[in-house]
């Protein structure tokens, strides 16, 4: 079971996530507000666009704020980085320091850990988030393009191998084929770890709908925006909900698990 706060991945339907952008503490907070008087699950705090990022005692002054706003839902942290389509650079030793110092605070649920970075200094943070509960969701973005179906389902296989709780991955199609990649990837994966959540997307309007129904192919949570977006792509929150209590995908499954136990 993998928790990010008091929201289990997995489980009753696919998770909201709605990254805040703001750049100033008084944006990210009004953010935070709007974001919370939503439907979503789960609030992802993109801190490399925060003016302040490069302070560890800002970030904490900042995240003691916002926990007070979350109203129950789990916090993701993340620093995307800049060759990841992130805000700003920071160096790995920084980097990993400023997620050491708040692994410990009870400030954040999970936090994102790029898959490029050095896997030793990873792994000991990694290890060191397992000890103080918070869940560690290891990524990899292609802002250029898609790669092969068997790159998307080693790499997303590389995190499980490297101790993530939740691998995720996002591409940028160029084509509805590459979007058809991306979802059998997922599926296959899914199949190898069928008990444990992973989340996947293809960006730009091409993979809108991986945002929408990947669930169907074994993602467990979805990005919308509630404001300005993170990333290409992304869907109204509201709108979004809309559209997965349409599918309801709980009731595909339902459904499928009726006619294996009518054949049986």
């Amino acid at each position: 079971m993998v928790r990010i706060g008091q929201i289990i991945l997995g489980e009753q339907g696919t998770k909201i996530c709605v990254p805040i952008v703001g750049i100033t503490e008084k944006e990210i907070l009004d953010a935070t507000t709007v974001a919370c008087n939503s439907e979503c699950d789960v609030v992802e705090l993109r801190i490399d666009y925060f003016e302040r990022a490069h302070s560890v005692d800002a970030i904490l002054e900042l995240l003691m704020l916002i926990k007070p706003k979350l109203k129950g839902r789990g916090l993701l942290f993340t620093w995307r980085t800049k060759g990841e389509g992130g805000e700003r650079f920071i160096s790995s030793d920084d980097y990993f320091i400023m997620l050491e110092r708040l692994i410990p605070t009870g400030l954040v649920d999970a936090i994102d850990i790029e898959l490029l970075f050095d896997q030793e200094r990873m792994l000991k943070t990694i290890e060191f988030a397992k000890v103080h509960g918070v869940t560690i969701i290891m990524s990899n973005h292609d802002f250029n393009g898609t790669p092969s179906r068997e790159t998307i389902v080693n790499r997303l296989i590389q995190m499980k191998e490297l101790l993530a709780d939740v691998p995720k991955i996002a591409v940028m199609p160029q084509t509805t084929g590459d979007v058809l990649t991306l979802l059998e990837a997922t599926a296959e994966v899914k199949a190898l770890y069928p008990n444990d959540p992973l989340i996947t997307m293809a960006m730009g309007k091409l993979g809108a709908i991986t945002r929408a129904a990947g669930a169907l192919f074994g993602n467990a949570m979805t990005f919308a925006s509630a404001g300005k977006a993170s990333a290409p792509g992304q869907i109204d929150v509201h709108e979004l909900k809309r559209i997965l209590d349409t599918i309801d995908v709980d009731g595909v499954f339902d459904e499928q698990q009726h006619r294996r136990e009518k054949v049986h």
